[in-house]
């Protein structure tokens, strides 16, 4: 079962037990994945790069609200954050993301920082979903 479907089979559950919060949500996923395909066709990966950009997008909302004072808002958009990230694959820590940029910079042969391009890809290639700020600061460790 794809991404997209298990949003559809969520939805229709959501809406049979009138979850609200968990209904909005899937609507906007949903929402999001038709705008770039209007049929929901995409890879997996292309599926999980929307919901993590999704995710993201709450990220900064909840930080933006609270930087503003608005605890009211910023605690809705984390009950929002914690449903979107169900759908999302486990993240992985940051040794685990150490590891794999040595492991990938060992197959690539990369030892300069002119390499980190081509790093920076095959890791996210690797692992889809992964937050690409960590990625590159342990790239940028690595290769100093």
């Amino acid at each position: 079962m794809t991404l997209f479907e298990k949003i559809n089979l969520d939805l229709q559950a959501a809406l049979k037990s009138k979850d609200e919060l968990r209904l909005s949500i899937l609507r906007m996923m949903k929402s999001k994945i038709l705008y770039v395909n209007a049929r929901g066709d995409l890879k997996e990966d292309e599926l999980i790069k929307i919901v993590s950009k999704y995710a993201k997008e709450l990220k900064e909302t909840i930080e933006e609200m609270q930087r503003l004072g608005r605890p009211d808002a910023a605690e809705q958009s984390v009950k929002e954050l914690k449903v979107v990230e169900g759908y999302l694959p486990k993240q992985l820590s940051e040794d685990e993301i150490k590891n794999l940029v040595k492991a990938t910079a060992a197959e690539l042969n990369a030892s300069s920082i002119k390499d980190m391009g081509n790093l920076m890809k095959a890791v996210l290639a690797k692992a889809p979903g992964i937050d690409g700020k960590i990625v590159s600061q342990l790239v940028r460790e690595i290769l100093k």
